[in-house]
């Protein structure tokens, strides 16, 4: 049930006073930490919205979903315009609840010139006028690199959007190599960076050490995802979440289908306790029949 549920509810009588406390302090009991240099602040949980645009649901059940994340106290949405229909589920709450979120979306285009329609499209979709994240998304080779960086390149669409102030920061995501999102940080000073680091992909071609000091030095913000490996860690999702936490990441952002999904991811994120090392490595150890490009088919390159 989430809280505007609790509230009606409650109001007909039906929910004690105790346990409406109880629910809405659950609610805003999500860490938060800054995003890099931004002076956001971001939960430690946030919703990441492949599953939403890809998922079996009508948009006005996707809708549902984004509003239980708010609702529970997530103020951190990472949607992109190649995530089928996800950005007008997302737009259909934050017309409502912008000022509750940070929003963040994805441009896969290559061109400047293709891109600027991409975003101008997302901002529709998001209802929008301005979001806070714009990521040049999926930079896995050199080549992609060298093409979105070109001056009539991806990039150049995204630094407009920033001076016409459609968007408040640039970032970049990569899923494959860390040498090329380290590169990438030596050509522009990109906000912040969004790459694969779980407990399987600590085994295959690992961001951390590359990316974690190049962010440090920068004042770049660093955002996880693939936590679950993609939905394939059924068996300790929780953990899976408090692995990715504990290393100096701003946020984890991790699909959800569901509402009861939402809640789950909610309720490990509200109690987090950073990791021991020990209980990271074994945690590895774990997961390693998992750490297989087959499994992990980002990490193929």
């Amino acid at each position: 049930m989430d809280r505007r549920t609790f509230l009606r509810t409650a109001a007909a009588g039906s929910i004690s006073l105790p346990t409406l406390r109880a629910a809405s302090a659950a609610a805003e009991s999500l860490p938060q930490r800054t995003l890099g240099a931004t002076g956001l602040g971001v939960t430690i949980l946030g919703l990441g919205c492949a599953t939403l645009g890809y998922g079996p649901f009508s948009v006005e059940e996707g809708a549902q979903i984004v509003e239980a994340c708010i609702d529970g106290g997530i103020n951190y949405i990472d949607c992109a315009s190649s995530y089928g229909n996800a950005e007008e589920k997302v737009g259909m709450v934050v017309k409502r609840r912008r000022s509750e979120v940070v929003l963040a979306t994805k441009c896969l285009e290559r061109s400047k010139n293709d891109a600027w329609r991409e975003i101008n499209r997302s901002l529709e979709r998001l209802q929008t006028g301005t979001i806070d994240l714009l990521q040049v998304h999926a930079i896995n080779s050199m080549s992609d690199l060298d093409r979105v960086s070109a001056d009539d390149g991806a990039l150049q669409a995204a630094i407009r959007a920033k001076e016409e102030k459609m968007c408040r920061f640039v970032g970049i995501t990569g899923h494959t190599r860390p040498d090329v999102i380290a590169a990438a940080m030596e050509r522009y000073p990109f906000a912040a960076i969004l790459c694969p680091l779980s407990s399987t992909d600590a085994l295959v071609n690992d961001f951390g050490p590359m990316v974690f000091p190049l962010a440090k030095e920068r004042g770049c913000g660093v955002i996880a995802m693939k936590v679950l490996a993609a939905g394939k860690m059924v068996r300790h999702p929780a953990r899976s979440l408090r692995y990715s936490m504990s290393m100096p990441v701003s946020t984890a952002i991790v699909g959800m289908g569901s509402v009861n999904e939402v809640r789950e991811n909610i309720s490990a994120a509200a109690g987090f306790v950073p990791m021991s090392a020990a209980d990271m490595r074994a945690l590895e150890e774990e997961t390693r029949p998992t750490a297989t490009t087959d499994v992990m088919w980002w990490k193929r390159g």
